[in-house]
């Protein structure tokens, strides 16, 4: 399972260490076993095995350290034979033979698994650049209104999937979007950017949410295959503290309060996943300042443990109370995390948005400003 913070680049794949080191371990044995073999049973030629050394290393070490390595052996195999008494025989100089061919072949393997490997990089990078274009890091802090967002990918090469989310503010509100596409691979990242190109431009465009979801659905009607079909959820967020939420087939949000109480916000005549309905009902709510809203996808509640059991996200909303929102997802996604054995089956968008107090119009006075002296007049 792979964890991509959205206030943050990922990395590309690191070089695995322990791998080298192991081969490394490995690699010597065998060398060292060899020399002591031939040495204990002069009557049997081992010298030629020495070259699994250098093969060995080429599974996990760069080039110069196996070409040196292999080096090596071809010296050890040339002065094993004036320990053995074969020295400048026809076994000697086959056995030296074998050990040059194998190292040989030991650093062609590893040119071309580094070759492989640097054009595995480049895939990544642009990989993680695609990501950014498609799911840019949210704000921090809007309006009042405070966000984070983590994507788990269940593919560790891959950094996004289909899931996706956005928030865009407006001059009414602040309009945010999360989704799930049916299906996996290149097919539902594409489907995700139309998504929510069709968002970012129908959350500016048009008054109503339920304008904005058949704006969506209309963009997924004109590019999805006959089975495809995305689950959403927009949510607008308003000043006052009101919310309107249209649902697409999606889960509905869980309401935390910092007051110990928490809720699932309960959604009035869901509509069916977007290109497979165009039109959408508004479930309207209120949420108290320092209240906290869990949008997610449905890797969160089906991922499984060992004993084919969810992931009872009920349980765990007491994560997200206290703290920042950045360390209340850290908490939820540990959590996941020990509950699947980091074995997740299905990608997973979290957004954890929480209302923050209005901040103050300019000219209006804070409650420890005291207010400006009064002035008789006659």
């Amino acid at each position: 399972m792979r964890t991509v913070r959205t206030d943050a680049p990922a990395a590309l794949m690191p070089t695995d260490e322990r791998s080298e080191n192991l081969a490394f371990v490995v690699a010597g044995a065998t060398v060292l076993l060899g020399t002591l073999l031939t040495d204990v049973l002069s009557t049997v030629a081992l010298a030629g095995y020495f070259g699994l050394g250098p093969l060995i290393l080429a599974a996990a070490c760069p080039t110069l350290i196996t070409a040196g390595v292999g080096g090596v052996t071809v010296l050890l195999g040339i002065v094993s034979g004036l320990w053995d008494d074969r020295f400048g025989t026809g076994q000697h100089i086959a056995a030296i033979l074998l050990i040059a061919i194998q190292a040989a072949i030991a650093v062609c393997i590893c040119v071309f698994r580094e070759r492989q490997r640097s054009k595995l990089h480049r895939v990544q990078a642009v990989a993680e650049v695609a990501q950014r274009a498609l799911l840019p890091a949210v704000p921090g802090r809007l309006d009042g209104v405070g966000f984070a967002a983590r994507y788990l990918s269940a593919a560790r090469e891959a950094s996004v999937g289909g899931d996706l989310y956005e928030v865009v503010p407006t001059a009414h509100s602040i309009r945010v979007i999360i989704g799930d596409v049916r299906g996996k691979g290149l097919p539902a990242v594409r489907l995700a950017s139309v998504v929510l190109g069709a968002f970012r431009e129908a959350a500016v465009t048009w008054l109503d949410p339920e304008q904005v979801a058949a704006a969506c659905a209309r963009a997924v009607a004109r590019e999805a295959g006959p089975e495809d079909f995305v689950t959403a959820l927009v949510l607008d967020i308003h000043p006052d503290g009101r919310l309107g939420m249209c649902s697409a087939g999606h889960h509905p949000p869980r309401l935390v309060s910092p007051r110990g109480a928490s809720r699932t916000l309960t959604l009035r005549s869901p509509s069916p996943p977007l290109g497979l309905a165009d039109q959408f009902t508004v479930t309207n709510a209120f949420w108290e300042v320092g209240d906290r809203l869990l949008l997610f996808t449905d890797g969160l509640i089906e991922a499984r443990d060992a004993a084919g059991h969810f992931f009872d996200l009920d349980e765990h909303l007491d994560l997200l109370r206290g703290g920042g929102q950045e360390e209340a997802l850290d908490h939820l996604t540990t959590a996941l995390d020990t509950h699947a054995d980091g074995a997740l089956h299905d990608d997973l968008a979290l957004l954890l948005v929480e209302r923050h107090p209005a901040p103050a119009l300019p000219g209006t006075p804070s409650a420890s400003t005291p207010p400006p002296p009064t002035v008789a007049t006659r």
